[in-house]
C-alpha cells in the first residue's frame, strides 16, 4: 500500500481493527429464529437426513434421465454458483476504496464511500467464507456423488478421502449460492425477491447436471446462509453495515439516501471540498 494515500490507509486500518475487535453490542436475545445460524443448520440438517432415506434415490434416478439438449442451460446456471462474478466485482470495489481521497471529500460522501466499502467487504467475505466452509466439511464427510450410484449406491461415504468424486455433501456450489443470495438480500433488501429465487435455481441446477443429491444441495444452501447470517451478526454487533430492529431482525444500517447522495455529489462535482 505504498502508493495508497495516508487517509485511505487510516480508513483501512480502522475498518479492519473494528471488524476484529470485541463486539460493541450484544446480539439480542429475542432475535428472529430464522436469523440464527445454528437454527438454520439444525433445520436443514434434519431435512437432509429425511431426503437421504428415500427421496434422494428416486430423484437420483430421475436426474440420470434429464434431457441432454437442456444440459447446456443447466450448466450455465450452475456455473453461477462458483461466485466468480460477485467476488470480482466486490474485490474491485474494495481495491478502489483504497484510493478514495477522503481528505478532499465532503463528510456525507465519505460516509457513503464507507458504506459501499463495508457492503463490498461483507458480500465478499460471505461468498468466500461460505464456499470455503462447505469445501472443508464435504471433504471430511466424503459422500459419493450421483455418478457413482451404480457402483457405490446413494448412501456411500468415504470420510477424509479428499477426492472430488467423494465430496458431495454438502454442495459447495449451493453453499456459495446461499451465501450470495442471502448477503445480497441483506444489503439490497428490496431485491431479495430476485436474489433468493436465483440462488434456489442454482441449487436445483446442481441436481440437473447430476453433480449432487437433493440432500447435498439443501445442506449446502444452509451452510452458505448460516455463515452469512453469522457474519451479519458480527457486523451488526460492531455497528458495521447492519443493526437490529425492535423485533430483533437484522436491518441494513445505511439508508438508500446516503449512497444515492454520494453518487450524486461525485457525479456533479459537489463532493470535493474546496482547497485553499
Amino acid at each position: 500500500m505504498a502508493n495508497t494515500p495516508p487517509a485511505s490507509r487510516s480508513r483501512i486500518l480502522t475498518g479492519c481493527a473494528r471488524l476484529f475487535s470485541a463486539p460493541l453490542l450484544p446480539v439480542p436475545d429475542h432475535r428472529a429464529p430464522l436469523e440464527r445460524p445454528l437454527v438454520i443448520l439444525a433445520i436443514f440438517f434434519l431435512l437432509s437426513l429425511l431426503l437421504m432415506w428415500g427421496p434422494d434415490y428416486t430423484l437420483g434416478l430421475w436426474m440420470k434421465q434429464f434431457p441432454e439438449e437442456l444440459q447446456p442451460a443447466a450448466e450455465w446456471i450452475t456455473d453461477l454458483g462458483e461466485g466468480f462474478e460477485v467476488l470480482v466485482v466486490t474485490g474491485v470495489l474494495l481495491i478502489l476504496s483504497l484510493f478514495v481521497p477522503t481528505t478532499r471529500l465532503r463528510k456525507r460522501v465519505v460516509v457513503g464511500a464507507n458504506a459501499i466499502t463495508a457492503a463490498a467487504a461483507f458480500i465478499f467475505l460471505s461468498v468466500a467464507g461460505g464456499g470455503l466452509m462447505a469445501s472443508l466439511v464435504k471433504n471430511m464427510i466424503g459422500r459419493a456423488r450421483p455418478k457413482l450410484l451404480d457402483t457405490h449406491g446413494y448412501l456411500h461415504f468415504e470420510p477424509f478421502t479428499f477426492d472430488s468424486d467423494f465430496a458431495a455433501f454438502p454442495s459447495g456450489h449451493s453453499a456459495t449460492a446461499g451465501a450470495m443470495a442471502m448477503s445480497l438480500a441483506l444489503v439490497f433488501p428490496r431485491l431479495r425477491s430476485l436474489f433468493i429465487p436465483v440462488g434456489v435455481l442454482i441449487c436445483l441446477s446442481r441436481q440437473l447436471v447430476g453433480a449432487h443429491w437433493p440432500s447435498d444441495t439443501i445442506m449446502g444452501w444452509a451452510v452458505g446462509v448460516a455463515f452469512t447470517l453469522w457474519l451479519a451478526h458480527g457486523f451488526a454487533c460492531r455497528r458495521l453495515m447492519f443493526t437490529y430492529d425492535g423485533d430483533g431482525c437484522l436491518r441494513r444500517k445505511t439508508g438508500r439516501r446516503v449512497i444515492k447522495g454520494m453518487w450524486g455529489a461525485l457525479r456533479h462535482g459537489r463532493g470535493v471540498a474546496k482547497v485553499a
